[in-house]
């Protein structure tokens, strides 16, 4: 960081080759009490300053009608204060050697100060302050940076950055890399300089005018300095076009200039800086004119519409994309559902007082459910819910229903049906997925029902007469223990009839009663009890859809009672698919 104590205890003669005599001359001009002639006396001792003010004066920049000759003769004709102004100018400009700072480009640095002179003189007019003391104060605005150069001369290669900055990004700029900005070093440096209070005041408020200073006309050039400094950006910024435009904006609110206004300062800028440069013996490059000026510009805003074009068609493609992508995938996630359907039992008339619903919480479900006779005249059935939702449990789902058939057909205990799948779903399925699952056989000759539980919620028994019996799990989740030991249990259905379901007809909330749960099932079941077999399921399925559902939903009824056998006797098939954008399928057995 700068060293602000350091840079407040500087004087002049801590500069190398500090025009002392021009520091002089500025603060004999202060002394109300000087006359013209002593003041001419103190600049003839010195040839050399003498040489340099008679040449300014002479200069086209003053264009005065007749030769100055002499010190007094430039005394008398150019004033106390605009002398004093010149040799502030003459200090600025000499306070460093040009290989004082060996990585800065002096020239460019002095080019750039002299540029904002000449634009504080061109607004002098329209803030009606003296043009000659709107140079000073343009020319000696950023001083402070040359000093933090010149104190920390590692820094000298961020010229090219901060060159190329406009004033704001400049500021932050300075902060970031020296902890301090020109303004308050400039204000230490004038201090230890015993600068003019005026000029003190301006250099360390340019940036922020203060509003409360006691005197309006430096209040004035305050904003006349920031006014300058954005005009002369205008000329070397690297974005251009927001540079002018921002100094449209800062002249429109300060002297209420138009844009054609505006184009006429920089065009006067870009003429006279030259001609500034040849009076005050400071090297200036050639101007870029004002047309020159506004085609860089308005390169720069093609080059940006280009851009925004270029960003607009890619946004474009990528929405086709995006659209064909969605296309695609609602065409797959269509057949998916057709393939989810397929597996959904159709039941034959083997297997009677049977009815299922399925309906998925998206495309496709993680659920399912199915039934089917064998040789041996008996029926195997199973309902399962598969960790997850979405396209990986579907396609797990669709794995483990078509084995669950296959197995059924060969393998006739269900406890047995499920250590096979339980040591294929742990070999070939994706890690960290499971099924929870009931597989179960039925003899309708006997009415007889085994059923083994891995990890499912407990099937519910609803017998003729008496309580609501639960089969909870005996065995954990296929997929987690390759070892894991299945047990079958017996029981004899009856005048009764058993609930097999998936956790999201539990897990529906009824209003602000919270989740339905085992208990508000079992409320539903005894509410339909006497409902025919053939219409129970849909009661209890439309019940539970009534609520706020956020999971997959399947149940499945097995009832042997006598109004199913009726319907045996009539032949009467009850349920038919439901169409395809309902997500519901449904199956019943009679």
């Amino acid at each position: 960081m700068v060293d602000l104590t350091r840079i407040a205890n500087l004087k002049p003669t801590d500069l190398p080759a500090a025009p002392k005599e021009a520091i002089g001359i500025v603060r004999a001009c202060a002394d109300p009490n000087i006359t013209s002639k002593t003041l001419g006396d103190i600049i003839s001792r010195n040839a050399v300053l003498t040489a340099e003010l008679l040449r300014i004066a002479n200069s086209a920049f003053f264009n005065f009608r007749m030769q100055v000759t002499s010190a007094a003769h430039a005394v008398s004709l150019l004033g106390q204060r605009v002398l004093r102004n010149l040799a502030l100018c003459v200090a600025v400009r000499d306070a460093l050697r040009p290989d004082a700072i060996p990585l800065l480009d002096m020239e460019e640095y002095q080019e750039q100060a002299l540029r904002r002179a000449v634009a504080a003189r061109c607004l002098s007019r329209h803030a009606k302050l003296d043009p000659d003391d709107c140079f000073t104060v343009g020319l000696l605005q950023d001083f402070g940076l040359l000093v933090m150069m010149f104190v920390h001369q590692d820094r000298a290669t961020d010229w090219v950055r901060l060159a190329g900055a406009d004033p704001e990004e400049r500021y932050d700029l300075e902060l970031s890399l020296f902890g301090s900005t020109h303004d308050r070093v400039g204000e230490a440096v004038a201090a230890a300089w015993e600068l003019p209070v005026n000029l003190r005041q301006v250099m360390a408020c340019h940036h922020a005018p203060m509003p409360d200073l006691a005197d309006d006309s430096i209040s004035r050039l305050c904003r006349l300095a920031r006014c300058a400094d954005w005009m002369a950006a205008a000329l070397t910024a690297a974005n251009k076009r927001s540079v002018i435009r921002h100094c449209e904006q800062v002249l429109l609110e300060e002297y209420g200039l138009d844009a054609d206004a505006v184009k006429n300062l920089l065009d006067e800028l870009s003429r006279t800086v030259v001609e500034a440069g040849a009076a005050m013996g400071i090297q200036v490059g050639a101007q870029t004119a004002l047309p020159e000026l506004f085609r860089e510009a308005n390169l720069r805003l093609l080059e940006d519409n280009l851009s925004y074009q270029e960003l607009t068609w890619r946004l474009e493609q990528a929405l086709v994309e995006r659209d064909h992508n969605a296309s695609e995938l609602n065409r797959e996630l269509e057949l998916a559902r057709e393939v989810q359907r397929s597996l959904m039992p159709y039941p034959p008339r083997e297997c009677h007082g049977f009815q299922g619903i399925n309906a998925s919480a998206r495309e496709v479900s993680g659920d399912f459910y199915d039934y089917f006779p064998t040789s041996d005249g008996q029926v195997h059935f199973c309902i399962a819910d598969v960790s997850g939702k979405g396209m990986s449990a579907a396609l797990l789902m669709a794995k483990v229903s078509s084995l669950f058939r296959c197995l059924g057909k060969t393998i006739g205990d269900s406890a047995e049906i499920l250590g096979v799948l339980n040591r294929e779903i742990i070999e070939t399925s994706v890690r960290g997925m499971f099924v929870t699952m009931i597989s179960g056989r039925y003899s309708p000759d006997s009415g007889r029902v085994h059923l083994a539980n891995a990890g499912h919620l407990p099937a519910l028994y609803y017998p003729a007469r008496g309580a609501v019996v639960e089969f909870n799990a005996d065995a954990p989740p296929l997929g987690i223990l390759p070892e894991a030991e299945f047990v079958s249990r017996e029981f004899t259905l009856g005048e009764g009839a058993l609930y097999l379901y998936t956790d999201g007809i539990i897990e529906a909330r009824q209003g602000g009663a919270g989740a339905l749960g085992i208990a508000g099932l079992k409320t539903l079941i005894r509410r339909y009890n006497e409902v025919p077999t053939d219409q129970r399921a849909r009661k209890l399925f439309a019940a539970v859809r009534d609520s706020d559902v956020h999971d997959d939903l399947t149940l499945l009824v097995i009832d042997s009672r006598r109004d199913t056998r009726e319907s045996i006797r009539r032949g009467r098939k009850v349920g038919c698919p439901a169409p395809a954008r309902s997500q519901i399928s449904v199956w019943s057995g009679v």
